[in-house]
């Protein structure tokens, strides 16, 4: 296998649906463009919301769909041990503390407000906080351009570990994009608000900053982006190039006549050769289903 690598990281929280097609597609293609392995991860990590046969669901979808992944199927459920070890390091060096403040007390607050950081709590019923600080992240995002956040002005001091006792999703996504190896973070514009948090994980745990892109999104009739939680229908895998002739206009791809009769990996193959995150740097940040 190639040294670098893109990855694509569903939940298994149900079956694809259009919305994440596209940003599986935009990764699949970065990395085949870019001459590197495309990774498979599963962020099976918040098991009360994982759904039974998802994952396997997931995998045939991308099978069906010509997104045919290197190596194995990496599952972040497997990876527990690397993530505490971050968390235990983070702890040693003093960038983290315990935190009492229920959901309840916090509602209505986009910032942390620092209530738990100076006092020296149990780990008992708490979550694990890393500190922040008033130095700017700032990195060019391969589509979005130019990004700037100082996050003890927009986030604060965020949660790393709940006090449910699972790891949070922003420390597990800075450990496993953080190695050498992961080069290119190719994702949905809904996610571009969390990378600064996960470049300042990265950078106390010493990783290796990849480069990011955040795509376009596609969203709903009402303006919504397409996911579960807005009732996004699940793929249907008996029809795949069409599917995937559906979602290559908000990618800036617009496929030839004759690509609607041909395999998904032929049509994967002609727009790997035309694709490019440059162009969507001044389209639209949404599309309409």
């Amino acid at each position: 296998m190639a040294a670098d690598a893109g990855r694509f990281a569903p939940s298994p929280t149900g079956p694809l649906h259009f919305g994440s097609l596209l940003a599986a597609t935009a990764s699949f293609l970065d990395a085949r463009q870019q001459g590197g392995d495309w990774l498979v991860r599963i962020d099976d990590l918040d098991t009360p919301r994982n759904v039974p046969g998802a994952e396997d669901a997931i995998l045939a979808s991308l099978e069906a769909h010509g997104l045919h992944w290197d190596g194995p199927v990496i599952r972040q459920s497997e990876r527990v041990s690397r993530y505490e070890e971050a968390i235990d390091r983070l702890s040693r060096a003093g960038h983290t503390f315990y935190c009492t403040c229920s959901r309840k007390r916090l509602k209505g607050q986009t910032r942390y407000p620092g209530t738990c950081r100076h006092l020296s709590l149990s780990a008992a019923g708490a979550a694990l906080r890393v500190r922040t600080n008033a130095t700017p992240i700032a990195f060019e995002d391969l589509v979005a351009g130019p990004i700037r956040e100082t996050l003890t002005d927009t986030v604060g001091d965020f949660v790393i570990r709940r006090r449910d006792g699972i790891v949070a999703y922003q420390l597990a996504t800075a450990v496993d994009d953080g190695q050498a190896r992961i080069k290119r973070v190719i994702r949905g514009r809904d996610l571009l608000d969390n990378t600064a948090r996960q470049i300042h994980l990265i950078r106390l745990l010493e990783g290796e900053t990849p480069a990011y892109g955040h795509i376009p999104l596609l969203v709903n009739g009402t303006g919504q982006k397409l996911s579960k939680q807005t009732f996004a229908q699940a793929l249907d895998d008996r029809r795949p190039t069409a599917n995937l002739i559906h979602v290559l206009p908000a990618l800036g791809l617009s496929p030839p006549a004759e690509a609607r009769a041909s395999t998904p990996e032929q049509l994967l193959a002609w727009a790997a050769g035309t694709f490019s995150l440059k162009a969507l740097r001044d389209g639209p940040s949404s599309y309409r289903h």
